[in-house]
């Protein structure tokens, strides 16, 4: 059974969908280290490059409490709601709202609290849309899961549309969408089940859409021609640290770096509380595609190859524009769970075109 605004196939494959993807070598990519010439910052910024080293602080480090962080050339946007929902990112569907309580907040005194309300209304979302699109982008943002919240259907999104893309004002679950002139790209993070269910997922895992996406509905991840044959692609990784849960704050970091036309070198990865614990990309890791994912652990990884890499889109025009702090909870989600009200929250959101990293701590001078 699916759900009626983006199934996952984490409702669709309960047990062997947990077939996980181990952790790749290389890593992330970054510019050479070289600063640009006046007028080539953009330049250099849009263009796909051969991964490089992104380990250690990102440009957080710099900033302690982020405090001035929007002054780095590299940062699109960044908020800790502080003057609530402001900078350009608009509010969507219900019960979204800024919460005032330093106790709750990670940092300052406010933080956004989203609602999804059993019965009544599947949550609300935050969305900031940028106009002149970037090839690589990463997204940071610190989350809480509120004590009694279920699992959500879909979490926070990252990618990009062409103003002609047909649905681009919602819908297109089911549906490979095109990688050309009326194109769109983008790739969820989705946690881990918070109730740590024995068929539940055991990691944070990417569901994906790209020109290029296998079907579920056949083992070679070809489509048998029913409907709805093209949902999310799953990436999931292997050794994953043990999931805390519910009640505290979690720094989450993701990259989307588009592919150069013609070329099967984009990727993205994941980071959570600063350790890269995910990264797909062309020639790592190393596993099989089994219908709608590409694992590396249990019986279907049967013949194992390098991935082969993103090759995100079709046309150059095509790029990431448009980050979103999804919180979906389908009616089917809801039900397992016994609150009435599933909430998540979130605060100290940065995105940019280089690795951004953990919150560096401010630190207050002694008498």
């Amino acid at each position: 059974m699916v759900c009626k605004r983006d199934p996952t196939c984490a409702l669709r494959w309960p047990t062997w969908a947990l077939c996980a993807v181990t952790l790749g070598g290389g890593s992330l990519c970054a510019q050479d280290g070289s600063k640009p010439a006046p007028g080539q910052a953009e330049t250099r910024r849009s263009v796909a490059t051969q991964p490089a080293k992104t380990e250690g602080p990102g440009l957080a480090v710099h900033y302690p409490g982020d405090r001035g962080i929007t002054g780095h050339p590299a940062v699109l946007f960044a908020t800790g709601f502080e003057s609530g929902v402001d900078g350009g990112m608009k509010r969507r569907r219900k019960g979204v709202e800024i919460l005032e309580d330093p106790e709750v907040a990670h940092t300052g005194k406010s933080c956004a609290r989203i609602t999804a309300t059993r019965g009544k209304d599947t949550g609300g979302d935050l969305v900031y849309e940028w106009k002149k699109g970037v090839d690589r982008c990463f997204l940071r943002f610190y989350c809480k899961f509120d004590p009694k919240t279920v699992t959500p259907h879909h979490f926070v999104h990252l990618g990009g549309h062409m103003p002609t893309y047909k649905y681009r004002f919602g819908g297109g679950a089911g549906i490979r969408p095109p990688g050309g002139a009326d194109g769109k790209f983008g790739t969820t993070i989705e946690p881990p089940d918070l109730d740590r269910a024995p068929d539940g997922r055991k990691g944070w895992m990417f569901y994906t859409y790209w020109h290029e996406m296998r079907s579920w509905q056949t083992p070679q991840g070809e489509s048998a021609g029913k409907p709805n044959a093209w949902y999310g692609n799953n990436f999931l990784a292997d050794h994953q640290r043990p999931f805390v849960g519910r009640g505290r704050w979690i720094c989450v970091e993701i990259l989307l770096h588009v592919n150069r036309i013609g070329q099967h070198d984009g990727q993205q990865a994941v980071w959570i509380d600063g350790r890269k614990v995910g990264h797909w990309g062309p020639g790592y890791p190393v596993g099989s595609w089994i219908r709608d994912r590409f694992v590396t652990s249990g019986s279907w990884n049967k013949k194992p190859a390098p991935f082969e890499g993103f090759s995100w889109r079709t046309d150059e025009r095509l790029k990431i524009r448009r980050a979103m702090l999804q919180w979906y909870v389908s009616d089917r989600a809801a039900r397992k769970g016994k609150a009435d009200e599933n909430i998540v929250y979130f605060d100290n959101v940065v995105i940019a075109t280089e690795y951004i990293g953990p919150l560096a701590i401010e630190r207050t001078k002694g008498p």
